[in-house]
């Protein structure tokens, strides 16, 4: 089976190193030229704080408040479901908090468009991983 994945008409799998680099900088430029909002979905929110950004969400958690259900356990392990994500795009020192209704990572710094984007699918598969409508 062929990946029908193209760059600038060309298979991606067909194309040489350089090839990459150069259309990688290009995609990366493009991200970058567009203002970070618009990479937002509407369930997610990004601020500045006095310690850099935090980009949270807010669940439904079968309406059990997310302050009162986790434990100080569920909370090492999605700080370290967080740090092992964190060390792979760039995001050292990011620390996870739950709130009544909703999961927050705090990033020490600006973060890029493409770091947002991340942080949006990791609050996603922590919103799986801690759902307690799927527990039995």
């Amino acid at each position: 089976m062929r990946d029908t994945n193209t760059w600038m008409g060309r298979p991606i799998p067909d194309m040489d190193k350089q090839e990459l680099a150069t259309a990688l900088k290009t995609a990366i430029g493009l991200l970058q030229s567009v203002p970070s909002a618009s990479f937002l979905r509407s369930d997610v929110d990004v601020r500045e704080t006095s310690a850099g950004t935090a980009v949270g969400r807010t669940f439904k958690w079968a309406f059990i408040p997310a302050g009162q259900l986790w434990s100080d356990e569920d909370r090492r392990e999605a700080q370290s479901r967080l740090d092992e994500f964190a060390a792979r795009h760039g995001l050292q020192g990011a620390t996870v908090r739950f709130g009544r209704d909703r999961l927050e990572v705090e990033v020490p710094g600006r973060l890029q468009v493409e770091q947002v984007i991340a942080l949006q699918n990791w609050l996603d598969t922590e919103r799986e991983t801690l759902d307690v409508s799927q527990v039995p």
